[in-house]
């Protein structure tokens, strides 16, 4: 009689297959285990930003708008969004060049900072600002690789906030109104973010959405604008790079 025989409805299993399944079975969690503990140690880790999602603050400064709304304080400058997927340069466009006080929530990662307005403390007028709006300074040609990605998410709001998982969601805020920003590398391995504009300084927008989350090379010319820097360039002219 072979005593490995085994029927499934008995209560328990002969010595040697019992033993072989419990082997087998202790293999296979610890196999699991050990891969999800290599894929966890794999995944590049989160970015050092931040969203200060429900804690609204004052600031006051310079309204800018051109590309892209800005609040230029006397020792920063933010840029500036509203709720949800949607730009500010509806809202703050009759304040340009005026000196206002606004509430808004930070958006920062690493230098990059920008603030999520409540538009309701917008003013409707501000004081002719007597505060020096900084020169943009044409840094030169140039030509660059990296990804295109919406400001907003990137900066804090979704974590991570760029590559193809985030795409759909890049091209929405991008539509709405959100700043476009070109990321890249520069010559030390450090990453950068370049506020993306039409090579005539216009705001791009959905010119520039079958682009974004794609690597991509663009030529055009760099403008350092406050502490800002914008790159000027043609959607037209941007070349994709074969993964």
């Amino acid at each position: 009689m072979n005593d490995d025989f085994y029927v499934g409805y008995l209560p328990k299993a002969p010595a040697t297959l019992g033993s072989w399944i419990f082997r087998t079975v202790t293999v296979l969690v610890l196999a699991g285990l050990a891969a999800a503990a290599v894929l966890a140690v794999k995944q590049p880790p989160y970015a050092n930003s931040n969203f200060e999602f429900g804690v609204v603050r004052d600031f006051s400064g310079v309204i800018e708008t051109n590309p892209y709304p800005i609040l230029q304080t006397a020792n920063s400058s933010f840029l500036l969004v509203a709720p949800g997927k949607h730009g500010a340069s509806g809202l703050v466009r009759p304040l340009e060049g005026k000196s206002v006080r606004l509430k808004g929530s930070l958006i920062e990662r690493g230098p990059d900072r920008m603030l999520e307005l409540l538009p309701e403390s917008l003013p409707q007028t501000g004081q002719i600002s007597t505060q020096a709006v900084p020169l943009s300074r044409d840094l030169g040609a140039i030509r660059l690789r990296g990804e295109i990605v919406d400001s907003k998410c990137y900066l804090g709001v979704m974590n991570p906030g760029n590559g193809k998982v985030h795409r759909d969601c890049a091209a929405r805020c991008i539509s709405g109104g959100a700043p476009p920003a070109f990321i890249v590398q520069d010559a030390t391995g450090e990453t950068q973010f370049l506020l993306l504009a039409g090579s005539d300084g216009r705001a791009l927008k959905r010119e520039v959405l079958s682009f974004v989350a794609e690597p991509l090379e663009i030529e055009g010319r760099l403008v350092r604008s406050g502490s800002h820097l914008v790159l000027k360039a043609e959607p037209s002219a941007f070349v994709r790079i074969p993964r």
